[in-house]
């Protein structure tokens, strides 16, 4: 049976002293009100003013009868169905269920808690609680226990490499003597096979090893709950876990030695607090510091007495791993999806440096971020084509295995001004960060507010506004290294527009977050001079309207 039908509404009125009668058709059910139907006749048909409101008290009544009807006329043709054996009542019956339980709330089944989401609660309730110092020396166990097998491997891989080398020199001095190319390119295989099978075992160590860890982390983390919820006279067998393992970590060298013990850069820093808003007005925080982008996510030893202690930076990032104020980074990267070159090689060193007991470990996040990459291209592509009126298919059948290949690789790169995001809980003042896609262009002086760089940073501001990220940190520069084109005159410049249009965005995102208070982090490279810190850190009051106390002499 259609699902509607059309019936003719006929309505009669006089004007002017002459009958008239008006007769069209309207679909039951009626997509529309009584009301605009109404009202649409009237202006079509250019009826008298005076028949409203009897249109409308005849309309309802014709679409209320038609509509009853219709239904009337459905629920028979349904149940004819089921009587004839057309439709299988045990098929209705879950298809009843289904919808029941799944669109009325009274008969929906309970919502059961996720494993990833009870332990997210229990640490949350461990970390502030007084097992804080545990955890974290825990943690730091484990780390210790990943940079011995680290160290193992770069060892191991070094020798390799030395003695590979070696054998490789004394074989090219040997051609034509008592070696052959061909030998020289059979040795070079058979070293370049060595060097893939030496570093898969490695990796599969390491990987056997986080697992253990991040299995045992829970297991622990789940008995000091238990104990702490089965002691309801007190926390005996809670504090005697905690006294346990950490006389264990006292006990296993949990120390760092006066040869260990390194010493952390100062960092030039400025706060400052703004308000932002044209009549609520919200209070924020601004801070200009001078590191290394790496900075914020490696661990530095912390001695206190000969024994090692978190950092503040580390504590807090811990204790907020799972709440409304999370900490964001701004990493400047390339278009391709990997951790092989240059800052982002170093950062997946450092992320590899411990295990990660809340989030899969950088590679997992890579594949699944790289299924997202190609939809996205995807979709691109075909609103493209649609703006294009192009007809023509994605993959012709004259392409070559070559093109097909070359666009495979495209769908998998992205554009300037994309980014991606990952998540830590081991790295020390981040738990997010936004992969930022850059380009050389970035670099070049004359870049406006319309830049996909520029527009990609609002793009993260409002993902931070929606998401609890309260503190962000933003290269100022657009570079996380100084380089030659950076001179006085280009570091002005590229500050006062970053600083620009991270007010306006700011104004803009207010409307996102509220009135809550968030904390933005300029960042600059470290090789920047002391005397240009300064003048950045005069500036920046005078774009953003830093407000002083007024003082008033008597």
């Amino acid at each position: 049976m259609s699902m509607h039908e059309v019936a003719d509404f006929v309505f009669s009125f006089t004007s002017k002293g002459l009958a008239s009668t008006l007769t069209v058709p309207v679909t039951i059910p009626l997509s529309t009100t009584v009301e605009d139907l109404a009202y649409r006749l009237i202006l079509a048909h250019n009826l008298p003013c005076y028949v409203e409101a009897d249109l409308k008290k005849k309309l309802d009544i014709f679409v209320t009868s038609e509509t009853n009807k219709f239904h009337d006329a459905t629920a028979e043709a349904a149940l004819a169905r089921v009587q004839s054996g057309e439709v299988e009542v045990d098929d209705l019956v879950e298809q009843w269920t289904k919808a029941f339980t799944q669109e009325v709330k009274m008969y929906a089944p309970p919502e059961k808690t996720s494993k990833e989401q009870e332990f997210s609660e229990v640490y949350h309730a461990l970390i502030h609680s007084p097992s804080l110092e545990t955890l974290l020396n825990l943690e730091h166990q484990y780390a210790i226990a990943v940079e011995d097998v680290l160290r193992a491997r770069d060892k191991d891989l070094a020798g390799l490499e030395k003695k590979q080398t070696a054998a490789m020199n004394r074989a090219v001095e040997d051609v034509g003597i008592t070696s052959t190319d061909e030998a020289v390119n059979k040795l070079a295989q058979k070293h370049f096979e060595n060097t893939q099978s030496r570093e898969n075992h490695w990796a599969q160590e390491l990987s056997n090893l986080k697992e253990t860890q991040k299995q045992e982390y829970k297991d622990w983390v789940m008995k000091v709950h238990e104990d702490t919820a089965k002691s309801s006279q007190g926390t005996a067998s809670f504090i005697q876990r905690v006294r346990t393992l950490s006389n264990s970590a006292m006990e296993s060298g949990v120390t760092l030695g006066q040869d260990d013990h390194v010493m952390s850069d100062a960092r030039l820093e400025e706060s400052f607090t703004i308000h932002l808003g044209a009549q609520l007005k919200t209070m924020h925080n601004l801070r200009l510091l001078c590191a290394n982008v790496l900075d914020l996510c490696k661990h530095k030893p912390n001695k206190i007495g000969g024994v090692v202690v978190p950092q503040p930076q580390r504590l807090q990032t811990a204790m907020s791993l799972y709440s409304n104020s999370l900490c964001g980074l701004v990493f400047l990267v390339d278009n391709r999806l990997n951790s092989y070159t240059g800052l982002k090689r170093e950062f997946a060193k450092v992320c590899q440096q411990s295990t990660d007991f809340h989030f899969p470990d950088l590679e997992h996040q890579f594949q699944t971020i790289e299924q997202d990459v190609i939809r996205a291209n995807e979709w691109r592509l075909q609103q493209k084509l649609a703006e294009d009126g192009d007809k023509i298919s994605v993959q012709s059948t004259g392409s070559s295995s070559s093109e097909f290949s070359q666009k495979e690789e495209k769908m998998n790169r992205m554009h300037t001004g994309d980014f991606y995001i990952t998540k830590h809980s081991n790295l020390s003042e981040v738990h997010s960060v936004f992969h930022l896609v850059s380009d050389d262009n970035v670099r070049s002086s004359d870049i406006s507010s319309r830049h996909p760089v520029i527009m990609g940073i609002r793009n993260i501001l409002k993902a931070c506004f929606r998401h609890d990220i309260h503190t962000l940190t933003i290269p100022l520069l657009l570079a996380h290294d100084m380089s030659e084109e950076m001179t006085i005159p280009w570091v002005l410049k590229r500050s006062e527009l970053v600083f620009k249009c991270v007010k306006g965005f700011m104004i803009e995102m207010a409307t996102w977050g509220g009135s809550q208070s968030r904390t933005i982090q300029f960042l600059v490279p470290k090789g920047l001079s002391e005397e240009m810190f300064a003048t950045l850190s005069s500036n920046l009051p005078q774009i953003f309207r830093v407000k002083n106390p007024l003082v008033v002499k008597s």
